[in-house]
C-alpha cells in the first residue's frame, strides 16, 4: 500500500469513527429526550390522579385509569432500558450513580410500575365513584395498622387502598430523584 493509499485508509477510518461517534451521540440524545418526555408524561398523569383524590377534579374512572397506565408505560423495564449504559449526557439530569447502583434503580422503576398497576386496577373496580375503599382510612398507616409497614410492591399493592398506592408511588419518585438525579446548580 502506497503513502496515498495509507492516507486515504486513515481518512476513511477517521470518518467511520466520527460517524459511529455521531450515531452513538444521536442515540444517547434520543434516550435523553425519551426519558424527559416520559417523566413529563408521568408528572402530568400524577397531577390528574392527585386532583381526583383532592377533589379539585371530578373522579373519572377512565381518566384515572389512563393516567395510571401512562405511569405504568413509562416505568419498569421500559424506564430501566432508557437508562442503560452511560446515562450522563448533555441536557440530562441523570446521575452516574444509576450505573453504579443499577439494581436499586431497577427496583425503584419496577416498584413504580407495580403501584401504577394497582391504581389502574382500582379504577376498574370503581367505575362510578372514588369509593371509600380507594381511600386510606385513619389508623391504616399509624399505630400498627395493616399499612404501617412499607409494602412489598409485588405482594401487597393489590390489596391496599388506591390512595395509599398513590402515595407510595410518589415516594418512589421522590426517592429515585433524590438518589439518581443531579442537583440543579
Amino acid at each position: 500500500m502506497g503513502p496515498t493509499a495509507v492516507k486515504m485508509f486513515g481518512l476513511i477510518l477517521l470518518a467511520s469513527a466520527g460517524a459511529a461517534g455521531t450515531a452513538a451521540q444521536g442515540l444517547q440524545s434520543d434516550n435523553v429526550s425519551q426519558r424527559q418526555q416520559g417523566m413529563k408524561a408521568m408528572a402530568a398523569a400524577a397531577k390528574t390522579i392527585n386532583a381526583m383524590f383532592k377533589g379539585s377534579s371530578a373522579y373519572d374512572a377512565k381518566a384515572f385509569k389512563a393516567a395510571a397506565e401512562t405511569i405504568g408505560s413509562h416505568s419498569g423495564e421500559g424506564m430501566s432500558s432508557l437508562f442503560s449504559g452511560s446515562v450522563t449526557a448533555p441536557g440530562s439530569k441523570a446521575s452516574a450513580s444509576i450505573e453504579a447502583e443499577r439494581e436499586q434503580f431497577n427496583k425503584l422503576a419496577a416498584d413504580l410500575g407495580g403501584y401504577a398497576t394497582a391504581l389502574s386496577a382500582a379504577a376498574d373496580r370503581n367505575p362510578d365513584a372514588l369509593s371509600p375503599q380507594m381511600r386510606m382510612q385513619g389508623g391504616d398507616t399509624m399505630m400498627g395498622g395493616p399499612l404501617a409497614r412499607k409494602p412489598q410492591a409485588a405482594r401487597d399493592v393489590a390489596s391496599m387502598p388506591a390512595e395509599h398506592a398513590f402515595h407510595l408511588m410518589l415516594q418512589t419518585c421522590t426517592s429515585c430523584h433524590a438518589k439518581f438525579r443531579t442537583k440543579n446548580e
